[in-house]
């Protein structure tokens, strides 16, 4: 009788999620990305709305192709392709400055402009939770603070 080995091919683990909203760490710094998507909702625990916006890392190295989420505060709006901020709100500075441009209004800002280009964005570390309360290191976090400059 003769014994025959098999070999079962396991996948490799390779540290990126499938789970779009798990919690990724990078080192703090600024990073070249671009923006993957967004979108709009209501967060029921801050009473406000926010924006969350996703930026894929592009420059090589060991966060190659990592995705990073930011938020910003934004207003309730009914359009489904732009946001309405308020007008000392981080988000409309941050877009006035990235495109060099003085908005005429605060409710029609079209985030897919960001799409288009490549990005410098500021990562930070989130160290605390929600109460001021530290985390535990191996529970720190990335997001993207803010969009720095687009990129030529």
């Amino acid at each position: 009788m003769s014994v025959q080995n098999t070999a079962r091919l396991l996948p490799f683990e390779t540290g990126r999620s499938s789970d779009p909203d798990k919690p990724v760490f990078v080192d703090p710094g600024t990073y070249e990305a671009v923006l993957v998507d967004w979108k709009v909702g209501y967060s029921a625990y801050f009473k406000k709305g926010t924006l969350r916006m996703r930026f894929r890392i592009t420059e090589p190295g060991k966060y190659h192709d990592l995705v990073i989420p930011g938020w910003f505060n934004v207003e309730p709006s009914k359009s489904k392709t732009t946001v309405k901020a308020g007008w000392r709100s981080a988000f409309l500075r941050m877009y006035q400055e990235c495109f060099n441009i003085k908005l005429d209004r605060r409710d029609r800002i079209p985030v897919s402009q960001f799409m288009s280009h490549r990005l410098n964005v500021e990562v930070w570390t989130i160290s605390k939770d929600s109460q001021g309360q530290p985390l535990a290191n191996v529970n720190h976090y990335s997001r993207v603070k803010r969009v720095l400059k687009i990129i030529q």
